[in-house]
C-alpha cells in the first residue's frame, strides 16, 4: 500500500533511518550532559547534527528527530526544553528568540486509519521568519510559517500561517494587533553587541 494523502514529506521507514536516530540520540545525550562551561563543545556538537548552523544558542536540554533537517539562522537563543521533530524541514530565520519548552513540530501522520496504520514518515515543513519571538510553552504544528518580526504570546498553539509584525496569541493562535518596530540596529551593531557575550 502506498500513503495517499499530501505531504511535503513521506517515505516508508528504514531500518537505516532507525539506525541514524539512535546514533542522533548519543549525540544529543553528548549536548545534553554537557557542563555549562563546555560552549565550543556544545557548538562542534549542533555544528555536526544539524543542517544549518551559525552560532545560536541552545539552552539544554534539546531534542529533535533527524538533526540535519534543522536550518538555524545567525545569532538566535533557544531556550531549555525545547522539541522539534524535523521529519520536514524546519527553518528558523536569524535573531529569533524561542522560550523555554516550545515544540516545533513538522511530523505528522495521515487522517485514514488504514493509511496511518503503515509505517510510513510524513511532515510537513515549518517556516520561522527573521526576528521572531516564540513565548514559553507555544506549540507550532506541521506546514505553518511564520512572518518577520511577529511575537507568538506563550501557551500558544499555532494552526496557520502568521503574518509578519503581529502579535498573535491563543489555542488556535490568532493575530490581536499589528507590530510598528522602531529604527532597528545595523547588522554591524548587532553583530559586536552578540560577538562582545561571547567573548572569553
Amino acid at each position: 500500500m502506498t500513503i495517499s494523502t499530501q505531504f511535503d514529506v513521506c517515505y516508508p521507514m528504514s531500518r537505516e533511518q532507525i539506525d541514524a536516530q539512535s546514533r542522533l540520540q548519543i549525540k544529543l545525550h553528548e549536548f545534553n550532559h554537557s557542563h555549562p562551561r563546555e560552549m565550543e563543545r556544545r557548538q562542534a556538537i549542533l555544528q555536526e547534527i544539524l543542517g544549518t548552523y551559525q552560532g545560536a544558542m541552545i539552552v539544554p536540554p534539546f531534542h529533535c528527530d533527524i538533526g540535519h533537517n534543522i536550518h538555524l539562522g545567525r545569532r538566535g537563543f533557544i531556550n531549555t526544553g525545547c522539541v522539534i521533530l524535523d521529519i520536514a524541514p524546519v527553518n528558523i530565520g536569524d535573531f529569533v528568540l524561542i522560550g523555554p519548552k516550545v515544540q516545533l513540530l513538522s511530523a505528522t501522520h495521515p487522517v485514514d486509519l488504514a493509511e496511518r496504520l503503515q509505517p510510513y514518515v510524513c511532515g510537513n515543513e515549518i517556516v520561522i521568519g527573521d526576528r521572531v519571538w516564540i513565548g514559553a510553552g507555544s506549540v507550532v504544528l506541521p506546514g505553518v510559517s511564520i512572518g518577520d518580526g511577529s511575537v507568538i504570546g506563550a501557551g500558544s498553539v499555532v494552526t496557520k500561517d502568521i503574518p509578519s509584525n503581529v502579535i498573535a496569541v491563543g489555542n488556535p493562535c490568532k493575530v490581536i494587533k499589528s507590530i510598528e518596530h522602531g529604527e532597528l540596529p545595523s547588522e554591524g551593531v548587532l553583530s559586536a553587541m552578540y560577538e562582545s557575550l561571547f567573548k572569553k
